[in-house]
């Protein structure tokens, strides 16, 4: 790859990010024309908060890795691609999380009338799934022979997170699917804050210095 084709890509991954939450937000509908779709609206703010918090994770990640990796090459460029193809995918159980959980906060039952199992069995899929694809990216990183060794610690060490994310995010699809038990799955996203502090405290970001002999 050139420096020019890898300055398109990266255009239009950040455009097809940016689609991406523009679909969490068209994807409300309506206008607040009475009181009650004001207060659905107001409520769905801190969903698509979550929603966009989400997305951006993805995006930021993905400006990282292009920091660490430089140019890249076909495999570069083929997981990039299957990012920007997943997250339009994700989008779409993304945003029937967001509607349910602000369907939650407003006591109205009848916005979502599906699966609660069935709908973070599609999410965890998707977030799986990207979560993947974006520790495979790390993983490439660790390719670029210019990094020095905290460059390429960082790289590993991002992988490891990501890989943490997709564990977490697999354990809850399987969750999803077992009656009974998939009313814990969407709890085990709220784990990450934890496993991932955990291991960025325990991660050695920084190679050791080399004692003088």
């Amino acid at each position: 790859m050139t420096p020019e084709t890898t300055k398109r890509l990266d255009n239009f991954t950040d455009a097809a990010f940016a689609f991406a939450v523009t679909l969490m937000v068209v994807g409300a509908g309506g206008s607040a024309s009475d009181s009650a779709t004001l207060e659905s609206a107001v409520a769905a703010i801190p969903s698509f908060a979550i929603g966009f918090s989400i997305i951006t994770l993805f995006w930021f990640s993905h400006v990282q890795w292009r920091n660490l990796r430089g140019v890249g090459d076909a495999r570069s460029l083929l997981l990039t691609l299957l990012l920007v193809f997943m997250v339009l995918i994700y989008i779409v159980p993304l945003r029937s999380m967001a509607t349910s959980f602000a369907a939650f906060l407003t006591g109205d039952d009848d916005v979502y009338r599906g699966s609660l199992g069935q709908l973070f069995t599609i999410y965890g899929m998707g977030f799986t799934a990207m979560s993947v694809i974006t520790a495979l990216l790390f993983r490439d990183a660790r390719r670029n022979d210019v990094l020095n060794d905290e460059k390429r610690r960082q790289a590993t060490g991002q992988m490891w997170i990501w890989v943490i994310l997709a564990t977490t995010g697999s354990v809850s699809t399987i969750l999803a699917m077992i009656p009974g038990p998939h009313i814990f799955a969407p709890f085990l996203y709220a784990t990450l804050p934890l496993t991932i502090g955990l291991f960025s405290w325990r991660w050695r970001w920084v190679p050791r210095p080399q004692s003088d002999a």
